[in-house]
């Protein structure tokens, strides 16, 4: 004998869906979160010339000396990873630019006007 018969209609159906809709939307909501919180800056202890210098194995295989270097270029910097292995032999060279660090440099037409005081 069938005690428990469950009958859907056109309401339960939408309410349905409707909660499936929520759950969804909660689960992306959480997990997007959850992406912002391990990628924001602060979580990122480890910048470019941290894991330069203590981990050139991540840029080659079998680096075991990670060198790092900056260069200006206009106003952008340019970091720079060599890394060798142990015989000294450069395996690889990674860029990273980081642009508009040093600020937009002051042409020849602006001129910064001089400090003035307050007239009190």
């Amino acid at each position: 004998m069938i005690r428990n018969i469950t009958v859907h209609t056109p309401a339960n159906t939408t309410r349905s869906r409707w909660r499936q809709i929520a759950v969804g939307t909660l689960i992306a909501a959480a997990a997007a979160v959850g992406t912002m919180a391990v990628t924001a800056p602060a979580a990122q202890a480890a910048t470019f010339q941290d894991t330069c210098v203590a981990h050139p194995g991540a840029y080659a295989s079998g680096a075991v000396l990670g060198v790092y270097a900056t260069k200006q270029i206009g106003n952008d910097r340019e970091e720079s990873c060599k890394v060798y292995d142990a015989q000294n032999k450069l395996l690889g060279t990674t860029y990273q630019t980081n642009y508009g660090f040093y600020g937009k440099p002051q042409g020849p037409g602006q001129i910064n006007p001089p400090a003035q005081m307050s007239p009190r």
